[in-house]
């Protein structure tokens, strides 16, 4: 069974399912010889691969500390999309109004990331919005102070297998937002259907409260860690 996590603007959500991995009480001794590497083994393996990525987090110039302490100390990613590009559906805004230049935002945003990032993951839009894996959709404001959102599900191996972001057309006050600012907002939110949390400096575009309008070196460093280790979670077992 296929167990699926949701964080919501970086926050984590209970994951729903159960863990089938066998219990103590039902592994026999022939299970485990015919298995190989005894389960002491493999806990010892999987302990000296966490704390690895631990002090590799710890000795870098990012934020994937400050993540995994919001995030319940699990990493999420996507898996190399390079050859096999990640399908992104972007839905028409409900305006109808086509020359506001916010959809081009958005894809410029989702460009952006691809160009700079510097991680192994590009993006293919289609028209197929059943087939996509991600899913960009609109409001027209959201009931408080926020002009996107993203949501973001993984499998219990931290590998993420779908996202969606909704960005709105008005602020809280019915004021339209411009393609500039949504261009931002889009960056920040494709961020976290990326993988990525929230930054601890004001000055990263990753910071909760986004007052740049770009990828900072930080943003990028912390990506490409991200991609260069392995998703889930990162407590020694």
């Amino acid at each position: 069974m296929v167990v699926l996590g949701v964080a919501l603007i970086g926050v984590l959500f209970l994951s729903l399912g159960r863990d089938e991995t066998p219990s103590d009480s039902v592994l026999s001794d022939s299970m485990v010889l015919e298995a190989g590497p005894t389960r002491s083994d493999q806990l010892d393996s999987i302990r000296a691969i966490r704390v690895a990525v631990r002090k590799r987090i710890a000795d870098s110039d990012t934020y994937l500390g400050f993540v995994l302490a919001e995030d319940d100390s699990v990493l999420k990613r996507w898996q190399d999309r390079t050859i096999s590009m990640l399908t992104i559906h972007v839905g028409s805004n409900p305006e109808g109004n086509p020359t506001d230049g916010l959809e081009d935002a958005v894809r410029r945003a989702f460009s952006r990331w691809e160009r700079v990032g510097a991680i192994p993951v590009q993006f293919r839009a289609i028209r197929d919005s059943a087939s996509a894996e991600v899913h960009v959709q609109w409001i027209r404001s959201f009931p408080m102070v926020r002009s996107g959102q993203a949501e973001v599900f993984w499998d219990v191996n931290g590998w993420i297998r779908k996202g969606i972001l909704t960005l709105a057309t008005h602020d809280l006050r019915g004021r339209p937002i411009d393609a500039d600012f949504l261009y931002t907002v889009a960056l920040h939110e494709i961020g976290h259907l990326l993988g990525l949390g929230h930054s601890d400096d004001p000055a990263d575009l990753m910071f909760p409260v986004t007052t740049v309008s770009d990828l900072t070196a930080r943003d990028r460093r912390s990506a490409r860690l991200l991609y260069a280790l392995p998703p889930g979670s990162v407590t020694t077992p």
